[in-house]
């Protein structure tokens, strides 16, 4: 007969997405994962696989967790510039917040892309979704007649996609909440 875990998977998961978006692959030992879980090795491997099987499925579980209030904001009813303001201010809340981290997939494209082809496959397909959220609502703005036919809405969702990561980045070297307003202030002015 089958043993029962003793563990909640979904928490225990989410765990170990936090704890590899605090310190990375590279940097995050079986060990680590052992004592941060809260699970002995043997139920790690058995629940989720080798520490690359559980780095996935916490980069798919951030994947999903993060592309869902972006994905509200961008296909809500807001007019296109107070949904960009909401989403923008949301990641500028979130990266100056006192758990605030750098976005995993980030991250991971930083880290782990250019040599585990799994990894630059989720980055990847992540970055897609993305763009696809923002340009669905760029074009869906020209058409509605809230955004200048001059724009290019496939560069432009390039460039907002762009802008979130390098406020990620400014953020994780100690910008203050003035710089990031700043910037997104400047971002948003290309809508004209």
């Amino acid at each position: 007969m089958a043993r029962c875990k003793a563990f909640d998977e979904d928490a225990t998961l989410q765990r170990a997405m936090d704890l590899f978006q605090a310190k990375g692959f590279e940097a995050t030992s079986i060990q680590d994962l052992v004592d941060h879980l809260g699970i002995s090795r043997q139920s790690l491997y058995d629940t989720f696989g080798d520490k690359q099987a559980l780095y996935m499925a916490s980069l798919e579980r951030y994947r999903r967790a993060v592309s869902r209030p972006f994905a509200e904001l961008l296909e809500g009813p807001l007019p296109l510039r107070k949904a960009l303001a909401a989403l923008f201010g949301m990641t500028v809340d979130r990266l100056l917040s006192p758990e605030g981290q750098v976005c995993l997939m980030a991250h991971a494209a930083l880290e782990r892309a250019a040599e585990d082809p799994e990894t630059r496959a989720c980055v990847r397909d992540n970055l897609r979704h993305v763009f696809g959220l923002f340009e669905a609502r760029l074009r869906r703005a020209q058409a509605e007649g809230e955004l200048g036919p001059a724009h290019d809405p496939a560069a432009l969702a390039h460039y907002l996609q762009s802008s979130i990561h390098g406020l990620q980045v400014t953020a994780r070297s100690g910008a203050s909440r003035d710089d990031l307003e700043g910037i997104v202030r400047v971002t948003l002015s290309v809508l004209g």
